[in-house]
């Protein structure tokens, strides 16, 4: 599944120095958190998180004045942008070598429910203010994989449901790497409402299942029942796309 992104015309100036200045400020909102995170998770975790977030304010800043079409940033890019700061938070604990204990995980399970709930309104936000692009799109996509991959890996630290569980976060990449040696599976799906209502409501059931899972009240079988579910509509929804790719001819 891939998603085509083209370039912006060079009239953004005002949409570079807004880009730089959001960057910016999320940046120094994010350092200023640090005592207060590393108070929860650690000064390490939360150093290596604002290091994370870091490098994805340059990559965004990038992306977004050479590939967004619009003059503005937009509210719905920088909600993305939230998310992805709580991403990049669970990312750190989660490479952490520490165990996980039950208070971070109530407070993982917080801000990742936090973070789905903003996950529906970027959407609305880019329709609403007419700043809607595939820049925006793959955005959030590539965001979505990355908060579900390391979701999986907390469940998995946090001895919530076995390995196996890692797969949901993996199924993205190993979809990325299968087009290099496919080069079918790099065309751009086409646009189908019911496909891509079916794309987005499969990933809101993968961060709801790890989410429940990273919960300490939720018991092993049920957190297991609800992580394989997720799994199995994740298999179906990628199969479900290589299918239509295979009955898609390409545009000349």
């Amino acid at each position: 599944m891939s998603t085509r992104i083209t370039s912006s015309s060079p009239s953004a100036p005002a949409l570079l120095r807004e880009a730089r200045s959001v960057c910016t400020r999320s940046l120094a909102v994010a350092a200023i958190s640090v005592p207060v995170f590393g108070a929860a998770i650690g000064t390490v975790p939360a150093l290596t998180g604002l290091a994370l977030f870091a490098g994805l304010l340059f990559a965004v800043e990038r992306g977004v004045t050479a590939h967004h079409p619009h003059p503005r940033l937009g509210i719905a890019n920088r909600i993305t942008l939230v998310r992805a700061a709580i991403a990049c938070l669970i990312a750190a604990r989660a490479i952490e070598p520490a165990p996980l204990g039950a208070p971070e995980r109530w407070l993982f399970a917080a801000i990742a429910a936090a973070a789905l709930m903003l996950d529906g309104a970027d959407g609305w936000a880019a329709r609403r203010q007419g700043l809607a692009s595939a820049f925006g799109a793959r955005f959030d996509l590539e965001v979505d994989a990355f908060a579900i991959l390391v979701l999986s890996i907390t469940v998995v630290k946090a001895h919530a449901v076995p390995f196996w569980v890692l797969a949901i976060g993996s199924m993205r990449y190993l979809y990325l790497t299968a087009t290099l040696a496919v080069p079918l599976l790099r065309r751009p799906l086409p646009p189908r409402r019911v496909a891509d209502g079916r794309r987005k409501t499969i990933a809101v059931v993968q961060s709801i299942g790890l989410t429940i899972a990273l919960v300490p009240a939720t018991l092993p079988g049920l957190a297991a029942f609800g992580c394989a579910a997720a799994l199995g509509l994740l298999a179906y929804s990628f199969a479900a796309d290589i299918v239509i790719l295979l009955s898609t001819r390409p545009h000349r």
